[in-house]
């Protein structure tokens, strides 16, 4: 026990790990002081719910304008629907890119024997990571018919037990249980990070009018509406929320960084597709879970986008920061993450924003931009209050991305790109305490920005080959699912 009350300034920590000397100082200062073990263990941020240098606060690190926020006609800021794609760039550059793409990967597939990034393993893999009509979480009806409240298949749900089944009220508590059983419960489920924000009007002006998913498959955009009602239901033409379903609740699906790190490849794209399954997984498990105790869980679909844009839902909420390539980025997970919403009846308490240094670094990094081969990603020092194009929502001083020129690179790849996503500084694996070092100082100063970013291309976080991912041993489901874990003895 001698070890482990034994004592270690700071200085001699930073000296040990060679951060010592001119900018001890800084570093020194986003650290809080602890004497022993022991003084850490009763640390309230030995508790926290998040790392201890994520700072919750009032306001989003990025600037918002609710006077100047309107919503899309569609689901359209990635630009991922075709048609719309059309609408900014013409059929002739679409049916281009589409045609290149296919011609790649025909090309890639008649190489048997290969490991490169487009060939038969490839794209088998990116395949296999989502079967586009998996059956147990209703893909078949692209919404899932989430708004009736419920997992919507027999063969999965099969008797749904509920309070009336046993003759008891409905369970009732405060917000804050709420959260947490909630928590407990969708993090079994296979959630990541999770928070939950009120679905106020400031929201509800970020809602799209329709859902565009249905174009995908089978039929025209279903418009949502509010109404008083008891349960959330479908008809032919929309999809009807109830008034009462007054939170929104924001989660994370954790995604494999290796992976990302080979884009442009098909492992890359079956690790970007393998959300979507694992989403819809927990998102019935999460719908059954609360109709059995008397609420709703309203999750439209997927894809794209789904309610209204994720991102923004997760800044609101403190899931994460705004980011370069105006997405979210998480502290724990990073930017190789999916982010999901529904909406829900259960009282839950109201997340705040958090501040963790990451929009802020954003200014002064420039890896994604630097390594997009699209050019499609601002190298502007400064984020702006004015939309890149029609494709973007506007109310918010960010940075914005030419999505048109993105999707059209993602199309004539033959599986997908993501390099920006793979190569974010923020995407440092998480059992090193030399990155939680990083991370404290990043949610402070800005001063080691460059010499930080530079120094994450020099430990091996930037771009892999894809043929050297399949002889990696990693975890279940390709990433960590211990991020953020204190008990259990799964915690650092």
């Amino acid at each position: 026990m001698s070890k482990f009350h034994s004592s270690l300034s700071r200085r001699d920590f930073m000296k040990g790990l060679g951060l010592a000397g001119a900018g001890i100082g800084a570093v020194a200062a986003a650290s809080p002081v602890f004497h022993d073990l022991d003084e850490v263990a009763s640390a309230d941020s030995s508790v926290a719910k998040r790392p201890w240098w994520v700072k919750e606060v009032d306001k989003p690190t990025i600037e918002i304008d609710w006077s100047k926020t309107s919503s899309l006609p569609f689901p359209q800021e990635g630009c991922h629907l075709p048609p719309l794609l059309a609408d900014f760039v013409g059929w002739d550059r679409v049916n281009a890119a589409m045609a290149q793409g296919v011609a790649n990967l025909n090309a890639g597939a008649k190489k048997t024997g290969s490991r490169e990034a487009i060939s038969l393993l490839d794209t088998s893999m990116q395949e296999a990571a989502w079967p586009h009509f998996i059956a147990h979480a209703g893909w078949k009806e692209p919404v899932y018919p989430a708004l009736e409240g419920a997992a919507p298949i027999p063969e999965l749900v099969g008797q749904t037990y509920t309070h009336e089944s046993f003759g008891v009220p409905r369970w009732e508590s405060t917000p804050e249980e709420n959260f947490a059983l909630l928590k407990s419960a969708m993090r079994f489920f296979g959630a990541g990070q999770i928070a939950s924000i009120e679905l106020d009007n400031n929201v509800k002006s970020m809602f799209y009018p329709v859902d565009a998913s249905r174009m995908f498959f089978n039929g025209p955009p279903m418009a949502y509406g509010f109404e008083d009602c008891d349960n959330g239901y479908v008809t032919d033409t929309h999809f009807i929320i109830p008034n009462k379903a007054r939170w929104v609740v924001t989660y994370t699906t954790p995604m494999p960084k290796e992976m990302y790190r080979t884009a442009p490849s098909g492992v890359c794209y079956a690790a970007n597709m393998s959300r979507y399954r694992l989403n819809q997984e927990t998102m019935a498990c999460v719908q059954k879970f609360l109709l059995g105790l008397g609420y709703q869980g309203l999750q439209s679909a997927p894809w794209p986008n789904g309610i209204c844009p994720s991102p923004a839902v997760a800044t609101l909420s403190g899931l994460g920061e705004m980011d370069r390539i105006n997405q979210c980025v998480i502290p724990e997970e990073g930017a190789v993450v999916g982010i999901y919403k529904f909406i829900t009846d259960l009282p839950l308490p109201v997340s705040k924003p958090i501040d963790f240094g990451a929009f802020r670094f954003c200014h002064s990094c420039r890896k994604c931009a630097d390594t997009c081969p699209a050019k499609a990603i601002s190298f502007e020092e400064e984020p702006t209050w004015e939309p890149a194009g029609p494709w973007s929502t506007s109310g918010k001083k960010a940075y914005y991305k030419n999505e048109p020129e993105c999707k059209l690179y993602q199309h004539s790849t033959g599986a997908t790109c993501q390099i920006c996503t793979g190569v974010c500084v923020f995407n440092v694996n998480t059992k090193a305490m030399i990155h939680e070092i990083v991370k404290s100082t990043l949610s402070t100063t800005g001063i080691f920005n460059t010499f930080l970013w530079k120094a994450d291309v020099a430990f091996g976080y930037g771009h892999h080959d894809a043929a050297e991912w399949w002889d990696l041993d990693l975890p279940r489901y390709g990433f960590d699912t211990t991020m953020g874990v204190r008990d259990g003895g799964y915690g650092k």
